[in-house]
């Protein structure tokens, strides 16, 4: 997640406030663990890192193919900024898990052709699966 520094008024930002909106598309809750935008990396990066393990597990619940939605608070000495809009900049996504059922399709086997079927895998990762490659040894 990355996001561009507000206009400080006159006090440095000491720390973020990272938001997530969970899969009941309404509720923001904040970072705490992976993101701790009170680390002086975050605040000078004006970024970090989120595993995709947080934001499957509780209280985000977020799932292949979501998307993932964050609003972003500046803390200065004055107090804390108003939430940012929910910026949309990412979507869950990872490699598909491969094939099932591998067989041979008999009515298309011969001597100078390999006839396969199989099934799709559990998962697409989030996108649909552009293409199979098949290799042989």
């Amino acid at each position: 997640m990355v996001w561009t520094e507000p206009i400080v008024n006159g006090s440095p930002i000491t720390s973020y406030r990272i938001l997530i909106r969970e899969s009941d598309l309404l509720t923001y809750t904040e970072l705490r663990s992976s993101c701790d935008g009170s680390a002086s990396g975050i605040i000078s990066a004006l970024r970090c890192l989120i595993p995709l393990t947080e934001l499957s597990s509780e209280p985000f619940n977020l799932a292949f193919g979501d998307s993932v939605f964050s609003r972003i608070i500046a803390v200065n000495y004055y107090g804390e900024s108003v939430a940012s809009e929910g910026g949309n900049g990412a979507i869950i996504v990872t490699v598909p898990t491969p094939p099932i059922n591998l067989i041979d399709n008999v009515s298309v086997t011969s001597a100078f052709i390999i006839g396969l079927k199989w099934d799709a895998g559990y998962s697409s990762g989030g996108s649909p699966v552009l293409d199979y490659r098949i290799t042989y040894d």
